[in-house]
């Protein structure tokens, strides 16, 4: 058990630091580095994250029975990837520069580069080093050499399987009798009693009012008791009082906010993308504010679940309803995606993957990304049952269109919401308006840029000698894409490939020559890295066809653009051709446009050609007036347009949702993973062990997305309602009856009460779904009212408090610590709802630009409304372990480190809500010192000071007042203050519940 912080010693430390003024806190205050997870974690992160990358990319050759030449080197054990092979260690736990696994995955120069063929994505590595740097959790077991490389899965025992707690069919449990009076209240009590006379523990008494009152304010509302709520519940000799507390607490809005943001942990709710490009998610506020509204209506939770898997599919009666629905699946598109991401196809699965992991985790505490490269190691999760959800979620539109006005870039799902007749008609009305307008100076823009010339390329184009024929002019056989991405190119683009049929695709150009002779051929194309290094270019003249063989993977010496092919007999017309193939090409072939250069003079026929132009005074004349009426046309057009979006109607509102693909279909089995490796095909369906009798089945017009709700929310379906009951035990005892709350596997802990837990399950099903009704109940029980005290006996024979013969004593959230001190301090802004990036440019951070988002600092609204950006997230919510928003988290880890009380001492946030606390004691003129003291104790620690504390506060003021004499003896005193109160917000004890 860890003491609390001495005040005194806090006071001791505050004089010497008094005046000292070390710079901002952002100079000095980093969040902590990522704690460690436990061990669960761990291995759940290796199974999503490390081991279907070791599978997809590796076994072939360092696994099972190993090629010969790897044979000294495997990577499917856990002893395996340690050892390494010649080179030395592959993994060294903890230690990343001796991991020479990440020097070959960053395919180092001085060593080897694997996988050989290509780089790993950035994120990958990233995970790489992620997970050594957790100490490379890995639950494989085997010697060197492994087991064959190939085995034989062992078909599921299902029937077996369903005698493992979790799978179990739900039942309604007999509460125990216990002998105790005091125990026998409700029936959570007798459970808990039972179990602690099954293993000889005697619970403490029960807390202190003060304690309770303190306790019940922070788990429902996340907000400390005033001073006064305190005095008031104290001195209530109503028997009623308490229950009386917790229900105007779970009617207030403040439980909602603080409920809701539990569940959008789960959720990964985010204001932003993050990973490859960091794009605002501009609507992602709206469904947190649907999770707010939820939990404060207090909606049943297999509605929720319903709304959020498949709400645009379901029936509505108003526009509002239909709103809430759409708003809900957001819950579906709030993960991160590496939007940058060139084979779509994969993006489009790494999208359902994650959304099949977190579906699983969030709803029924399985782990079933485990499952997309093999059958499940540990749980009856075969890969089937995977490729069925894999199905009804890639028959779901989430990846949609694009972003940055970059083809490459994808976009995310988003979906306009009902408005009244009378305002579609007028957006309508506006709409059509605005593209007759932009149709028009579209028009007008793009013939004046002809004129002028409107880029490089087409000017350079124009200045080309010869005849130059454009891909767009050439005849194409089989699929060419089009592309500006590669910027050396002639005329509007270029063509390429797609590295795909090669052999297949061919691209011919055929001059229209003006007259026999000798040309020179050049042939265009924007050269890079990754082009492929032999194009096969085939010239047809008058001496034959002769192939000449084209590096591109640099540019062409002649402008950057061209390489020249050589000298070449044509005859007059269309008689010669040169023709691109991709046969035998190792990477991409691109294609912009072949020159021709005749090396003779056509002296009359130039001046045949001269004679049939208007004069150049008179061409110029033409051309000067025809630009001079389209630049008074675009700027009339330019301003109507901007006359007409001022005066625009509201634009729809817009939500993050899903939709359904156009052509819903089963998915195949994809290979070890790899999505380019298609098995058999699988019907869309659920999780064979969770189905307890016969699942609905999916209309084949629709994803399934509405049949898969409909079965996580049965009441039959034995994962749903343990899961969220264990949930909700969390919150409010520090450790769920099942401790690893997202794994109820057979990886995960086993129930420490299996009887309470169905108990609550089934109960809470049968009282309609109820959150609060379950949270009532729990509270009012007294081992929820059992004081946190310390006992050396009971602690000795069950040091984890597993079955609760007191109450854990637990730290607040990192919200919880913010909103405390901007309550206290009466700053804080109890405002509801609405976006917080709305003024956020469209990249929130750009790779080129400072990481540091400028925030509001006048901003005091509860810490659930502030921007959550992945990759910037405020530093006074990560240095109190605020979760990674990328990933479901259902359990916090709560650590101790150095940067937490740096941040207490040195932030300027919490030295102006100190001064601003200081200042709102000090305004009560009446009140004594002592009174003040008293009063602050209250707030902060919701607790009285005792004689020593009083005499130890009076005189740290005044000895801080003393020795700053030279300043104003009122501001000397709010200074002081200042520095109690920062004492205050600093201790142990503020920050932890009783």
């Amino acid at each position: 058990m860890r003491p609390f912080l001495k005040l005194s010693c806090l006071m001791l430390l505050m004089t010497a630091l008094n005046g000292f003024n070390g710079g901002s806190a952002d100079a000095q205050v980093q969040a902590p580095k990522v704690a460690p997870q436990n061990e669960q974690a761990g291995i759940e992160f290796f199974e999503n994250k490390i081991r279907p990358v070791l599978v997809e990319h590796c076994y072939d050759c360092h696994s099972g029975t190993p090629d010969p030449e790897n044979a000294s080197f495997v990577l499917d054990t856990r002893a395996g990837i340690q050892q390494g092979g010649d080179s030395g260690k592959a993994v060294v736990p903890g230690n990343l520069k001796q991991s020479l696994i990440l020097q070959a995955l960053e395919h180092d120069p001085d060593f080897y580069a694997m996988p050989p063929d290509e780089k790993l994505p950035a994120q990958v590595i990233a995970d790489f080093r992620k997970w050594i740097q957790m100490g490379a959790p890995d639950p494989r077991k085997g010697n060197v050499p492994s087991s064959p490389k190939k085995k034989t899965e062992l078909a599921i025992d299902f029937d077996k399987e369903r005698e493992f707690w979790s799978f179990r069919p739900l039942t309604k449990p007999t509460v125990p009798e216990v002998k105790s009076e005091a125990w026998s209240g409700s029936a959570i009590d007798c459970f808990i009693k039972a179990k602690l006379d099954e293993k000889k523990l005697t619970p403490v008494d029960t807390a202190d009012r003060r304690t309770l009152v303190r306790r019940i304010y922070f788990d429902l509302t996340g907000l400390p008791p005033s001073a006064e709520e305190i005095e008031k519940f104290v001195n209530d000799p109503s028997p009623q009082a308490y229950e009386h507390l917790i229900d105007r607490l779970l009617n207030s809005p403040q439980y909602g906010e603080t409920w809701g943001r539990h569940w959008l942990d789960l959720a990964r709710y985010a204001d932003s993308n993050g990973l490859d490009i960091n794009l605002t998610f501009y609507n992602a506020w709206r469904y947190r504010d649907y999770v707010i509204q939820a939990f404060n209506e207090d909606k049943p939770y297999n509605e929720f679940i319903r709304e959020q898997i498949a709400g645009d599919l379901l029936p509505y009666e108003n526009d509002d309803e239909r709103t809430r629905n759409i708003v809900a699946t957001g819950f579906l598109v709030m993960g991160a995606k590496m939007l940058s991401e060139r084979d779509k196809e994969k993006l489009r699965m790494d999208v359902v993957d994650e959304q099949i992991d977190v579906t699983g985790r969030a709803f029924m505490g399985m782990t079933l990304g485990c499952a997309r490269c093999h059958d499940h190691k540990f749980d009856p999760i075969p890969m089937t049952d995977y490729y069925a959800l894999a199905g009804i979620f890639r028959s779901t539109e989430t990846v949609h269109g694009n972003r940055l006005n970059n083809q490459f870039v994808s976009g995310w799902m988003t979906r306009p919401l009902p408005i009244k007749p009378e305002h579609a008609a007028a957006l309508e009305k506006h709409a059509a308006e605005l593209k007759t307008l932009e149709e028009k100076l579209k028009a007008d823009s793009d013939q004046l840029k002809q004129l002028n010339g409107d880029t490089k390329q087409q000017q350079h184009l124009k200045r080309l000698s010869g005849i130059v024929v454009d891909d767009a002019q050439a005849v194409k056989t089989g699929a060419w894409k089009e592309s500006v991405y590669s910027k050396n190119y002639l005329g509007v683009g270029y063509v390429h490939d797609m590295n795909e049929e090669q052999g297949k695709k061919t691209i011919r150009f055929t001059p229209d020559l003006p007259a026999a002779g000798k040309y020179e051929v050049r042939f265009a194309f924007p050269g890079s890295r990754g082009r492929a290094d032999r194009v096969p270019v085939t010239i047809h003249s008058l001496q034959g066809a002769k192939t000449i063989y084209v590096d591109q993977t640099k540019p062409g010496p002649i402008d950057s653009v061209l390489t020249s092919l050589g000298n070449f007999e044509f005859a007059a017309g269309k008689a010669g051709a040169v023709e691109v193939s991709n046969k035998g090409a190792s990477g991409y072939v691109v294609v912009d446009a072949m020159q021709f250069i005749p090396q003779f003079q056509l002296p009359m026929q130039n001046d045949v050609l001269v004679a049939k132009k208007p004069t150049v005074d008179s061409a110029a004349d033409v051309r000067a007036a025809k630009i001079k009426t389209l630049e008074a046309s675009v700027k009339t057009l330019t301003a109507q347009i901007k006359k007409l979006k001022a005066n625009a109607p509201p634009a729809a509102p817009m939500a993050l949702a899903v939709g359904e693909q156009p052509d819903p279909a089963d998915y195949r089995i994809a290979r070890r993973g790899n999505i380019h490796q298609l098995g058999d095909k699988v019907d869309r369906g659920f999780l064979t062990i969770a189905s307890i009798q016969e699942p609905p089945e999916v209309s084949p017009k629709q994803s399934g997305r509405l049949e898969l709700a409909n079965w996580l929310s049965q009441p039959q379906n034995p994962l749903t309602s343990r899961v969220i009951v264990n949930r909700v035990w969390k919150h409010l005892f520090g450790n769920g009856l099942v401790r690893s709350v997202d794994n109820f596997g057979h990886l995960g802990e086993q129930p420490t009460h299996p009887e309470l837990l169905d108990y609550l399950a089934q109960r809470f099903v049968s009282e309609g779904w109820s959150i609060k009704t379950l949270i009532r109940e729990i509270m009012i029980s007294r081992a929820y009212q059992l004081s946190s005290k310390f006992d050396t006996d009971q602690y000795q024979q069950d040091p984890g408090n597993h079955f609760l013969w007191r109450m854990n004593r637990r730290r607040l959230s990192a919200e919880s610590i913010r909103d405390a001190v901007l309550s206290i301090s009466g700053k804080i802004d109890l405002q509801q709802g609405g976006s917080s990036v709305a003024h956020y440019p469209e990249q929130a951070i750009s790779p080129n630009k400072n990481k540091k988002l400028k925030q509001n600092p006048s901003e005091f609204r509860r810490s659930v409304y502030l921007p959550i950006v992945r990759g910037n997230v405020p530093a006074s919510l990560t240095v109190f372990d605020f979760p990674a928003p990328e990933m479901l988290v259902g359990n916090r880890p709560v650590t101790t480190v150095p940067a937490q009380a740096l941040f207490m001492m040195n932030s300027p946030f919490v030295i102006d809500q100190a001064q601003a606390t200081a200042e709102r004691l000090l305004s009560e003129k009446k009140q004594s010192d002592s009174e003040r003291v008293s009063k602050l104790y209250l707030a902060c620690l919701g607790r009285d000071a005792n004689q020593t504390e009083q005499a130890e506060a009076l005189q740290y003021i005044e000895s801080l007042m003393k020795a700053d004499s030279n300043s104003d003896k009122a501001a000397a005193r709010v200074k002081a203050w200042t520095s109690y109160c920062q004492i205050l917000f600093a201790s142990t004890e503020f920050r932890f519940l009783n």
